[in-house]
């Protein structure tokens, strides 16, 4: 006879795979491991991940939820695609969403939130370039980290949420693009500076001027790297 304990401990394992199996099938497509349109084979997955074809399966749904996975009655499932259109609204969209966190920041902002900045930054200066799988990993974390601190003084938790999801898609792009040859090179740390300085000068309207030139610039190289160049001055119209 199965006792109550054994259920809920078995319940508890199925979670936990599933959320691993989330986790690393989450990173594998921001990173662009798994490509836009790659098909998604239950036994593959189970077989690279080291987990079951159920929470791979569940895995799965939650991304379709997310919209990084496409499900298609009966083809199954595939990474989402990327397109022109998509990045450019993404871009418009981050930008006003985080530019209305950062006016928050500005005005609210507490003498925490001014040290947390200048901590993320200086992390962030001091991470290499993200010219391995390893140094990556370091940089990618260290730009996250900063870009949320940047926002943090916001003091609202469904704001840092969206932001949150939308760097996400964002970094999905990025990452798809600096796997294709020829990407270009940018002095983001000075980037990073001007946006770290004007906030920490309480000038809300220069922040803001700075975090939209910021997104449109990593665009406008995405979709030159990872379109043909298909960038058009149309596209990219602000």
């Amino acid at each position: 006879m199965v006792t109550s304990s054994a259920t809920a401990l078995s319940a508890s394992t199925a979670r936990s795979l599933t959320s691993m199996a989330f986790e690393q099938l989450r990173a594998d497509i921001l990173t662009g491991e798994l490509r836009p349109e790659e098909r998604l084979r239950i036994q593959g997955l189970s077989e690279r991940y080291k987990v079951g074809a159920t929470a791979i399966r569940e895995a799965l749904s939650r991304l379709v939820t997310d919209g990084l996975v496409e499900s298609e009655d009966q083809r199954g499932f595939c990474v989402a695609p990327v397109s022109v259109d998509e990045l450019v609204d993404l871009t418009r969209t981050r930008i006003q969403v985080e530019q209305l966190a950062l006016r928050q920041a500005v005005a609210q902002g507490d003498i925490d939130w001014e040290s947390n900045l200048l901590s993320s930054f200086h992390r962030l200066s001091r991470s290499e370039a993200p010219s391995s799988p390893e140094k990556h990993a370091a940089w990618t974390t260290a730009h996250r980290q900063f870009h949320e601190a940047v926002l943090a003084g916001c003091r609202s938790p469904w704001l840092m949420r969206l932001c949150r999801l939308l760097y996400d898609k964002s970094e999905r792009y990025r990452n798809v693009a600096e796997r294709q040859p020829g990407s270009q090179v940018r002095d983001v740390d000075t980037e990073h500076r001007r946006l770290m300085d004007a906030a920490m000068a309480r000038d809300a309207e220069s922040a803001c001027k700075v975090l939209e030139e910021h997104f449109w610039q990593t665009a406008e190289i995405t979709l030159k790297a990872g379109f043909g160049g298909q960038a058009t001055r149309k596209k990219l119209a602000r």
